[in-house]
């Protein structure tokens, strides 16, 4: 940044002398707009919990806009991850619900102007010049926002998602030729240019003009500026129909002062399994703080933790909702839930929850003499032979490092009820002294069935030697468990508390396995010790073994699941511990520095001209 300044600044007093009044001007406004990103933030850790700030110029008067931006619909945004095969597919980057409080602030505050529509397009454009221009991969709208960065395309699309939110009529302008986008504004006169000698550029399309909008930061571009490089280029006009219709949730804005926080929670528990069902439903619920009634909550579910899909439900009078999750696959998801926010309050997210899901046995089953018997149609018998198998893996994560570490709150979450047929005498086992029920038909699978079911379900942590580590959560069948938990099972720490965890209660865990030791720990939500476990490496064990249910049939959501891996400490390097604080200091300053440094130098400036 500081040799952006310094170049810049020999621009505008040391270039041709046509250019200094010209730049001189722009050297105040980009002054007044670096020292406001200097301290903004321009990158956020953790759930993504953030306000952006930023400035908004009108007439003489200063403004500042808040705004908040969940997370969930910044990482929703990035995992659609766009690919653009054609120039017309621009459009269905444009996103005006999900900036639509942007807009809705800013018209209020150009509303009084005569020409409010000009003056609601230029202040659009003063809030877009300044995001700090960088070369990037093509972003939606909110995506822009929270990296605070783009180029031509990412900025024009932001711009014209607020315009077009805000109930102008705009377009794209695509510059072929240049390798240029920006917008172009429709009015129903000519706007004001910067400077009152240079007539507007606009372009004709189906009747209307579209007069240029220029997005990117070089200077304070209004409506109908130019950019010189674009004086004899002409553009394709890229139209808006195509834009998104709904997103899933939007930012919140606010003028002057900061939106107060919110909060949501959530939870999981199941519905009761209907013996027809073909698909599992599980209950997704909690609560909004502060408790407005009929406000939207957005629920996002993932199976790869990248890709969203989205339902909606609506919080009941005391800030609470519901929502039925319909699941007919088994396996691992990913479900929050996220509140948008409103004039008041920021937006909320929950936290994630990682369910791993196997389908329930929500069927009729007895034991034969040689065989078990299920009663069921044909598609019941599907789900019945996968929960019999098992669901073998559902989560692999290999690390390097000098030992990985997992932490989280974990819940068993109840399946369908099963009945079972009991026999009524040791000689009366055969089926046709069962009832059958109507509709159904006996499904007979082999007797060393149990053998053969994955019904443990387990975290396994794993020293592979050579500084790498790896964590599984699998389900485990009857003969893996038990050779893990026998003397066989040589460097194996085994830790069942299936037997002491409750369904439908949250528990707090933590396991470790480095090269010192392996530890496990598992507690109530009291803080009540129900298992502990802690080995020095010297005994020799490179595997640990959790088992925390005998039902892979239930679901198992975790709540803050962390794995992370144990990195070495690096080295104290005092030298340059100290070099770098000093620079974190100045860097404190460095809006001050900035602009006491262009005093000095428009003082030196106007010393040489005397």
């Amino acid at each position: 940044m500081f040799k952006t300044l310094i170049r810049f600044a020999e621009v505008v007093f040391y270039d041709e002398p046509k250019m200094r009044f010209k730049y001189w001007k722009l050297a105040v406004l980009l002054i007044n707009i670096l020292m406001l990103v200097s301290v903004a933030p321009n990158s956020f850790a953790g759930n993504y919990d953030f306000t952006y700030k930023s400035e908004i110029q009108f007439g003489l008067v200063s403004h500042e806009l808040y705004m908040s931006i969940p997370a969930s619909l910044y990482e929703y945004y990035q995992g659609k991850n766009p690919t653009l095969t054609d120039d017309n597919q621009y459009a269905t980057l444009v996103t005006p619900n999900a900036v639509k409080p942007i807009a809705d602030t800013i018209r209020n505050l150009t509303s009084p102007s005569s020409q409010n529509d000009e003056a609601f397009a230029n202040a659009i454009l003063t809030l877009v010049h300044q995001i700090p221009y960088a070369d990037c991969d093509i972003m939606y709208p909110v995506e822009t926002l929270v990296n605070n960065y783009g180029k031509c395309d990412t900025l024009s699309l932001l711009a014209a998602s607020i315009m077009k939110a805000g109930g102008l009529d705009v377009a794209l302008l695509y510059y072929k030729e240049a390798h240029h986008i920006n917008v172009g504004v429709h009015l129903s006169y000519e706007p004001h240019t910067t400077w009152w000698w240079l007539p507007p550029t606009g372009y004709e399309f189906n009747g209307k003009k579209y007069w240029i909008a220029e997005c990117t930061p070089a200077m304070n571009w209004k409506v109908g500026d130019t950019p010189p490089l674009l004086e004899n280029e002409q553009p394709t006009i890229i139209t808006l129909e195509n834009s998104e219709k709904t997103s899933p949730a939007h930012i919140s804005s606010k003028l002057e002062k900061p939106l107060n926080s919110s909060s949501i929670s959530i939870n999981l528990s199941s519905e009761s399994s209907d013996i027809n069902a073909r698909e599992r439903t599980l209950i997704v619920s909690g609560s909004l703080s502060p408790a407005y009634a009929n406000e939207t909550i957005v629920v996002y579910f993932s199976e790869d933790g990248i890709s969203y899909n989205v339902g909606r439900t609506l919080t009941h009078a005391l800030g609470e909702y519901s929502f039925s999750w319909k699941l007919n696959s088994t396996g691992t998801s990913y479900v929050r839930t996220s509140w948008s926010g409103n004039t008041n309050h920021t937006g909320a997210d929950s936290e994630i929850l990682t369910v791993f899901i196997g389908f329930p046995n929500s069927i009729i089953q007895f034991k034969g003499p040689n065989f078990f018997y299920t009663f069921g149609r044909g598609y019941i018998a599907r789900h019945e032979l996968q929960v019999r198998q098992g669901v073998e893996d559902f989560l692999d994560v290999q690390m390097s490092g000098r030992g990985i570490n997992v932490t989280g709150e974990f819940i068993i979450v109840k399946s369908g009820e099963i009945t079972i047929i009991p026999r009524e005498g040791e000689t009366k086992e055969t089926l046709e002294e069962i009832v059958i029920p109507k509709g159904f038909q006996p499904l007979r699978l082999p007797d060393d069935i149990e053998h053969k079911t994955n019904n443990h379900f387990g975290f396994i942590l794993e020293n592979n030697g050579d500084n790498n580590y790896s964590l599984s959560v699998k389900g485990l069948d009857t003969y893996e468990v038990t050779k893990i938990s026998s003397p066989i099972g040589e460097g194996t720490t085994f830790v069942n508390t299936s037997a002491l965890i409750k369904e439908n209660m949250w528990y707090k865990i933590t396991a470790k396995i480095s090269e010192k030791e392996v530890t496990a720990e598992v507690k109530d939500t009291n803080g009540t010790l129900i298992e502990r476990i802690s080995k020095s490496k010297y005994e020799n064990d490179s595997k640990l073994v959790l088992l925390l249910t005998n039902n892979t049939d239930r679901a198992i959501a975790f709540k803050n699941l962390n794995i992370d891996s144990i990195n070495q400490p690096t080295k104290k390097a005092e030298n340059k511990e100290s070099i770098t604080n000093y620079i974190e200091l100045l860097e404190q300053y460095s809006p001050f520095i900035l602009l006491i440094a262009t005093i000095v130098m428009a003082s030196v400036y106007v010393n040489k001209r005397r």
